[in-house]
């Protein structure tokens, strides 16, 4: 049994209860909020001038997780697509 890490588990939940319903160009758009909310996030040397390097490492780690994260759960190398008529 493969162990996946609940991170991207927390992640996938989040991003597809967000986007069930939404036509394409809404996905889209969230996708892209989303994605720019986390940017400036990882923007450690702005968000947290000044804050402890324990803090800042901190929030480097656990964004770079969600980054792999969301990478992971929009993965979908195994979905075989539609299928042929």
């Amino acid at each position: 049994m493969v162990h996946r890490d609940p991170l991207v588990e927390l992640v996938e939940e989040y991003l597809l209860d967000r986007t069930r319903g939404l036509s394409g160009p809404q996905t889209a758009a969230f996708l892209s909020g989303w994605t720019s909310a986390l940017e400036l996030l990882q923007r450690t040397d702005l968000t947290l001038a000044g804050a402890p390097d324990a803090i800042v490492r901190a929030v480097q780690t656990l964004t770079s997780r969600i980054s792999a994260a969301q990478v992971a759960a929009l993965d979908d190398s195994d979905d075989p697509g539609p299928t042929p008529r």
